[in-house]
């Protein structure tokens, strides 16, 4: 389970220029295991520059059982990923406000891009124009919060936004998990593993290779047990399940 979880954990590959994960920080004490349980729940990082504001929402969510971490402005919470430290594992979302001095929400939204891959982002704003909605919306956030929002609003939101987080850690789970199966293949298994995905018969294979039959067989028949796949069918899901699968 640790292992699964570690996963959402992983995002950050670049922050200035250096690659961060956070690792994951051991439950020793009956706080600890407070905290670990409220990360579980999910962690949600309140990024805005108004105390009030950030304050009431902080609140709100921890009042929730979420884990909750406030940040006043985009550098303050790079700063905080940069450092790496140790955090329980568990789902996450940023609540980000549109608007701050320095970095805004929309220019950390695009540093992000492609990097934050696990942690869904919602933006928070009072004066925010449509075209700025709809340039956040474009660029992948889950939703965006129009000040002033009841409590009722925030919860669902940061509620979707934090089982979207666990649908997105699990199937980065699974992904790796593909990746590190077919790792395990040679080459030539490798080779026959693309020509059975496209129906080719054995005999057809053993030609085209220039190989015996009894050979591709056997090749065949490792292939398919290292990768847990019990027919054609199986076998092409996980071929297809590849990023950026040659054909």
């Amino acid at each position: 389970m640790v292992g699964f979880l570690y996963e959402f954990h992983r995002d950050f590959r670049f922050l200035r220029g250096g690659a961060v994960s956070h690792p994951v920080r051991p439950v020793v004490t009956i706080h600890d295991e407070r905290e670990a349980a409220r990360h579980a729940r999910g962690r949600v990082s309140v990024i805005e520059d108004d105390t009030a504001v950030r304050t009431v929402v902080a609140a709100v969510l921890t009042d929730e059982g979420y884990a909750v971490a406030e940040f006043s402005s985009a550098d303050e919470f790079l700063d905080f990923e940069q450092r790496a430290e140790p955090l329980f594992p568990g789902p996450t979302c940023l609540l980000l406000d549109v608007k701050m001095p320095g970095l805004s929400g929309l220019e950390l939204q695009r540093r992000l891009s492609g990097v934050l891959t696990n942690t869904p982002i919602v933006f928070m704003s009072g004066g925010s124009s449509a075209a700025e909605a709809v340039q956040a919306m474009k660029s992948g956030a889950l939703d965006f919060l129009v000040k002033p929002f009841d409590d009722d609003e925030l919860i669902a939101v940061v509620a979707r936004a934090l089982a979207h987080s666990s649908e997105l850690a699990q199937a980065s789970q699974s992904a790796l998990d593909v990746e590190r199966r077919f790792a395990l293949l040679s080459q030539r298994e490798v080779q026959i593993a693309k020509m059975v995905s496209r129906g080719m018969l054995n005999q057809v294979i053993a030609a085209e290779l220039g190989i015996a039959e009894r050979t591709v067989k056997l090749h065949r028949m490792h292939m398919m047990r290292k990768l847990g796949a019990t027919n054609v069918i199986e076998l092409v899901r996980l071929l297809d399940s590849l990023p950026d699968s040659p054909p």
